[in-house]
């Protein structure tokens, strides 16, 4: 019988075993992995004044100027767009942010007033807390106002 025609296999087998295979991690060593927990509260500089135009159902648009502090207190600015006397809301009070880190809510407003905080802006959220999708999610988007050099 020749068994140059075996050598092949036996050369493959020899390989794959003694190829450095990691093995699967037991659970003790995914425990000591640590969860990540950058959120926009401690990983983002929120801090600042954000700017935009939100769209209205009864006007051309909602001017709107969200300034928002480290001491967790924020001034609102509301300018409404295309009456035939301006009309403008201005409110102060303080926020919160969610469990997850990464949502403000206004809490001296009569309406849920919740903004998702991302890098250098704010998504105004929809009623229930969620993001606005569709045509017209880029106009629920305030930016964050740089500050001026001199």
């Amino acid at each position: 019988m020749k068994l140059y025609h075996l050598l092949p296999l036996f050369l493959c087998l020899i390989l794959v075993g003694c190829s450095d295979q990691k093995k699967p991690s037991s659970n003790a060593e995914q425990e000591q992995t640590p969860p990540d927990i950058h959120t926009s509260q401690n990983s983002l500089d929120w801090e600042g004044t954000y700017t935009g135009t939100l769209p209205c159902a009864s006007c051309e648009g909602i001017e709107t100027a969200l300034q928002i502090h480290y001491d967790l207190s924020y001034e609102l600015t509301m300018i409404y767009l295309g009456e035939d006397e301006p009309n403008t809301v201005e409110t102060k009070g303080t926020f919160s942010w969610n469990e997850a880190g990464n949502t403000i809510t206004l809490d001296n407003e009569e309406v849920p007033n919740q903004y998702f905080v991302g890098e250098n802006y704010l998504s105004k959220l929809d009623m229930d807390g969620n993001r606005v999708t569709g045509d017209l999610a880029e106009h629920y988007i305030l930016s964050k106002k740089q500050p001026e050099t001199e």
